[in-house]
């Protein structure tokens, strides 16, 4: 009898397990980060999900595999125009050492993201291309696709493949320039954009520079969605529709954002919030850290990390902010800190006995350590979830993107201060910063205060990705979730067209009132004049 159970309950997960493609340009390892996290996510639950990854940066190849338990891993390694451009070219290292330096804002926005759309594209037709690939994953008979629409490529080449079963995932909070096309309202008076300097009270400058920095990237962005639907159109088939006819289709939108961490804002039905779905709090906490992170956390009573991710690395800092970190660190001996920095040239630091360089840290293990007071980051949105998860008091020095909403994002909970890259190198600042969050309880508190409702609220973003995935890919698609809204021009959006015709309206009974007064008015002072004639 137990065994006819278990056979029943195998062949009952064979039957409900779904075929699953995830497609991951590889361009970033917190992008792929991400979404490998839902591929494993959904491959430990019994699906079959094949992860698919177009290589744009063949310098972030190896660091963009981010899958762990899905097996099914295809590569579509870069072709000869991006390999001859890349050693031409400078490398991604060096374009990112350009941002460290640059404010963005809605006079260079459009530019900066110039190489990025060209590597998108180059990496587009290389893969489109494929014709292997693509045979191949037809052969797959797909029941859903999921993508990150940071690029329009892989709609493309899911709507070929005969996939109707769409999810769109973000590894930002959202992205701008999908919005309008879903259908999802940004106000711009209130909401921070992706792109945007300041938190959710903003000044009338503020706010005309929230939209306008949005503008500008919508329109880079634009630009380059246009020319990957170019090419999906020139090797799939000009009856492939527009990306912007395609991003609807999608059944869900994951977002990695939480409404108990994230600015308030409105949201479509099917936007499903999955921030954190990256941090596994008791995973690490059922993880021992090795001896040597043990023998520095024991050295001093209080211990800081500083990381600045993988993108924008430390070693490209301006040296007189570096010089200004280095000496608020030597002026703080009794603090340890903690320096995630990618060189093992650090003779620039010698002397300072209370910091350890590493290429690399364990920065999970080390956020969730009680031995860990603070916490210095830039502010990409996996670090912030990490750290909000976490409960540490922090130090956010965003360098350019999103972190700058991150980091406005984190501030306003009272557990984190924002502080500009331009005042590391005021060591005043810089150390009163540094002692805040160490020493300033409330900071503490707050940060504590945070982790307790993300870590008890009252849904999992694992369980989200879960049930909405198995729902979409048994009952989807859901065309009738598309709002009609999105058809609506700016006057229907706005009422101008209902204001147009109420104000005619109010127009045309002032100018009949006034006629018929001025008739009025003609009338009996032509009768008053008459009576004079008469008279006289």
């Amino acid at each position: 009898m137990l065994l006819y159970i278990l056979l029943l309950s195998l062949s009952t997960t064979s039957i409900n397990s779904l075929n699953i493609l995830v497609y991951a340009p590889a361009f970033a390892a917190s992008h792929s980060k991400f979404l490998g996290k839902l591929a494993d996510t959904l491959t430990e639950k019994g699906h079959n999900v094949t992860y698919l990854m177009p290589v744009v940066d063949v310098e972030k190849r190896d660091e963009c595999i981010g899958v762990k338990l899905t097996k099914d891993l295809i590569i579509v390694e870069a072709g000869a125009e991006m390999l001859a451009q890349k050693t031409s070219d400078t490398s991604s290292d060096e374009i990112m050492e350009v941002f460290w330096k640059a404010e963005m804002d809605s006079s260079n926005s459009r530019d900066m993201f110039k190489w990025f759309s060209s590597d998108m594209k180059i990496a587009c037709k290389n893969f489109i291309s494929r014709r292997d690939i693509f045979s191949q994953m037809k052969s797959r008979n797909f029941d859903l696709a999921i993508l990150e629409p940071v690029s329009v490529c892989g709609l493309g080449f899911v709507k070929a493949l005969g996939i109707e079963k769409i999810i769109l995932a973000s590894s930002c909070t959202f992205f701008d320039t999908v919005l309008p096309y879903i259908g999802e309202p940004l106000d711009f008076s209130y909401v921070p954009a992706g792109f945007s300097v300041t938190g959710d009270v903003m000044s009338i400058s503020e706010r005309y520079e929230n939209w306008l920095v949005t503008k500008e990237i919508n329109a880079a962005f634009e630009d380059m969605h246009d020319g990957e639907a170019e090419i999906y159109k020139e090797f799939l088939g000009e009856n492939i529709p527009d990306w912007r006819d395609l991003l609807p289709t999608a059944s869900i939108f994951f977002v990695n954002s939480n409404p108990f961490l994230d600015f308030p804002r409105p949201v479509l039905q099917k936007t499903i919030p999955i921030g954190g779905i990256s941090v596994n709090m008791k995973w690490t906490t059922e993880h021992q850290i090795s001896s040597g992170w043990e023998q520095i956390l024991n050295k001093r009573t209080s211990n800081v990390l500083i990381s600045f991710g993988s993108m924008v690395k430390s070693t490209h800092m301006p040296l007189k902010w570096r010089n200004g970190l280095l000496e608020t660190i030597k002026s703080m001996s009794n603090v340890t800190f903690i320096w995630k920095y990618e060189s093992e040239n650090v003779s620039f630091a010698d002397g300072i006995n209370n910091l350890h360089f590493s290429k690399w840290v364990p920065q999970i293990t080390l956020l969730s350590d009680p031995r860990l007071t603070a916490f210095v980051s830039h502010g990409g949105l996996g670090s912030t979830m990490e750290l909000a998860y976490s409960g540490k008091p922090a130090v956010v020095i965003p360098v350019f993107a999103d972190q700058i909403r991150n980091a406005n994002m984190l501030a306003r909970h009272k557990g984190a201060i924002y502080l500009h890259k331009n005042f590391m190198e005021n060591i005043e600042i810089v150390r009163k910063a540094f002692e805040d969050v160490l020493f300033d309880q409330s900071y503490k508190k707050n940060a504590l205060k945070l982790a307790d409702i993300l870590n008890n609220q009252p849904y999992s973003p694992k369980e989200n990705v879960i049930k909405y995935t198995e729902f979409v890919g048994e009952h989807g698609p859901f065309p009738s979730m598309d709002p009609y809204g999105r058809q609506h021009n700016y006057f229907q959006k706005m009422f101008l067209d209902i204001y147009a015709i109420f104000a005619l309206f109010c127009l045309t009974i002032i100018i009949f009132t006034l006629v018929v007064a001025r008739i009025i008015y003609a009338t009996i002072r032509n009768c008053f004049q008459s009576k004079l004639i008469k008279r006289n």
